[in-house]
């Protein structure tokens, strides 16, 4: 493959990754910023993946903002393949500026996928890793590892009308959903049964998109919703009431890394190597807000520092002190695969679901536990290190 050593910003290196393939709705940046995960599944043909696996492979890959080193040849080769663009690259765009994965002997590409494709494109091969959410493909029989997740909250709060002022006053209320099946909803009906309201006396209308609902709530047309906090700061510039954060109650993983089973068994050393690089950028993040927040700004092409601060908060507010280093509770985990169950059922996935699955079949947190103890030992200190335009 040929190196493209060319200076370009993130957004525009994500625009050039997809040029070649416009009329695919399977390979596409999306925005991250107020954007609902859902991890309902989709049926894939044949053709996406020989695509993925053939044309998609002859792009030009980008490293992030920065020429590569004329040494790069004598560095490992590693694909990951990221569920969007903006915001979702920027747990990979700071091991890689800052030099994490060269330390590892990695010269790391990231392509930018659809969410439900990104798994997929794991599976076929295409990439060497993700961070797609693959719990719905493990139920179908595929033999992957959640190996570090970056979120254990959700970013959902829920904002009622003024008149509202607790979540149990919801009962006999209509509140807008984004549809029957979806996380967000699953997420909610999960909130109410935590504060002891029925989930069968709250009336759920669903109006898809957040922008659809907040302006379903400011109309009057509903009593609540859930939504981001950009949303929720309108609502509540116009006198609407933030009843609660949905992370204080509810549980949501977000995978940072997920690889083959195959890639665990045949190259641990390789996977090691990632995950401890990835791990060094996500504490970096969580301890050095200030510099962090600077790569927010060119991830989301912000001018104003202060903007991106308070996304940094919001991000930092959804990991709990052990999500910032790559793990999970068991219980997060148990709920997290439960949900997606559910989810696969009520879109009538269930046909795709082979049967039970343990813990162990869905992640794999030995490297990342690893890594951890291997930073911590080493007394790696985050605060050493600054933005960079470039890598270093």
């Amino acid at each position: 493959m040929v190196n493209v050593a060319l200076s370009v910003t993130l957004k525009t290196a994500a625009g050039v990754i997809l040029s070649g393939a416009k009329n695919l709705n399977d390979i596409r940046p999306q925005s991250v910023k107020g954007e609902d995960f859902s991890d309902r599944t989709e049926k894939h043909t044949h053709k996406s993946f020989c695509f993925l696996a053939g044309v998609g492979l002859a792009v030009a890959f980008f490293i992030f903002g920065s020429s590569r080193p004329l040494n790069a040849q004598s560095l490992k080769k590693i694909r990951i393949a990221s569920k969007s663009a903006g915001e979702s690259l920027v747990p990979y765009l700071i091991p890689q500026r800052l030099g994490f994965y060269r330390e590892e002997g990695l010269d790391v590409d990231v392509i930018v996928t659809r969410g439900t494709v990104t798994t997929q494109v794991v599976v076929s091969g295409a990439a060497d890793y993700g961070n797609g959410g693959s719990i719905p493909a493990i139920f179908g029989g595929a033999r992957l590892k959640i190996l570090q997740v970056s979120t254990d909250k959700p970013s959902q709060y829920l904002v009622a009308s003024p008149k509202i002022t607790h979540v149990k006053q919801l009962s006999g209320k209509t509140v807008a959903i984004s549809d029957a099946s979806g996380n967000s909803t699953l997420l909610f009906r999960e909130l109410l049964s935590k504060n002891g309201v029925p989930v069968d006396t709250v009336q759920m209308r669903a109006l898809g998109e957040p922008s659809v609902r907040l302006g379903a709530l400011l109309a009057g047309a509903v009593d609540a919703t859930m939504i981001t906090i950009g949303n929720a700061r309108q609502a509540q510039a116009k006198g609407f009431r933030i009843l609660l954060y949905s992370g204080d109650y509810v549980s949501a993983l977000s995978a940072n890394l997920e690889t083959g089973d195959d890639k665990i068994q045949n190259a641990p050393d390789e996977v090691y190597k990632i995950v401890k690089a990835t791990l060094k950028g996500q504490i970096f993040y969580h301890r050095n807000p200030n510099e962090s927040t600077k790569f927010i700004m060119e991830a989301l092409r912000l001018t104003d520092f202060n903007e991106a601060k308070e996304i940094w908060r919001e991000r930092d507010k959804q990991a709990s002190d052990i999500a910032k280093i790559g793990r999970a509770t068991e219980e997060a985990m148990t709920t997290n695969i439960e949900r997606v169950r559910e989810q696969m059922r009520a879109v009538g996935a269930t046909g795709r679901i082979k049967g039970a699955i343990t813990l162990d079949q869905v992640y794999d947190f030995s490297f990342v536990k690893k890594a951890y103890e291997e930073i911590r030992s080493s007394k790696w200190d985050p605060m050493r290190y600054e933005y960079s335009k470039r890598q270093m």
